[in-house]
């Protein structure tokens, strides 16, 4: 598993270097905060990976792409979203993980950022009652589950004139995901709540 985790993340260090011009902060394989949904799905096809298609898909932000396929044998589920003038701003790339490996592969994930990224902005393994005060140790899958554990990681990096953040963590269901987001994105949200809000109301599209 060791093996195979650090070859995943060479993989995906090694390609932060592309043909994309580096101006603004980067994604996975490289891709830069701003490219637009076709050149997304064509550093995705690079890696392998293919168009998939959520139940949600086509609702309030039909632009936002899904892909699906393996990057060194393991399962991933790549997420893009854009602003309003299609403009990538989030990616979330989630790796399936066994509930055995699961916190393994977070750890080694973690100190392989490091790595390139350096120290992290914020790192918490969280425990709460009754899992707390140690308690935890041989016993972090169902904390995490149940939702009285929490692991993740945060580093901030340059955008534009701004910082852009990438998070690892470790969700409820034990998957683990690697997010990266723009110094655009917090105005992106802000956006989105209002387009859902007037949704709901049966109002018009508000920018």
């Amino acid at each position: 598993m060791v093996r195979s985790f650090i070859s995943t993340a060479t993989v995906m260090l090694l390609l932060t270097t592309s043909v994309f011009a580096q101006d603004r902060g980067t994604a996975l394989g490289g891709v830069p905060f701003g490219a637009t949904p076709s050149a997304v799905a064509s550093a995705m096809a690079g890696l392998g990976l293919t168009r998939a298609a959520l139940k949600d898909e086509g609702g309030a932000f039909p632009v936002d792409q899904t892909f699906a396929g393996k990057i060194d044998g393991r399962q991933v589920l790549v997420v893009a979203m854009y602003d309003d003038t299609d403009a990538l701003e989030k990616m979330l790339i989630t790796f399936i993980t066994s509930d055995a490996d699961c916190l393994p592969f977070y750890r080694d994930f973690k100190v392989a950022l490091m790595r390139e990224y350096g120290d992290t902005h914020a790192d918490v393994e969280q425990w709460k009652a009754p899992f707390d005060a140690g308690k935890h140790v041989g016993h972090e899958v169902a904390a995490i589950r149940s939702g009285r554990g929490f692991v993740g990681a945060t580093w901030s990096r340059d955008d534009l004139d701004g910082t852009a953040g990438m998070s690892l963590s470790v969700a409820g269901n034990l998957t683990v995901t690697l997010a990266y987001e723009s110094s655009k994105w917090a105005g992106e949200v802000d956006r989105r709540r209002k387009l859902l809000k007037a949704t709901a109301s049966g109002g018009n599209r508000q920018e």
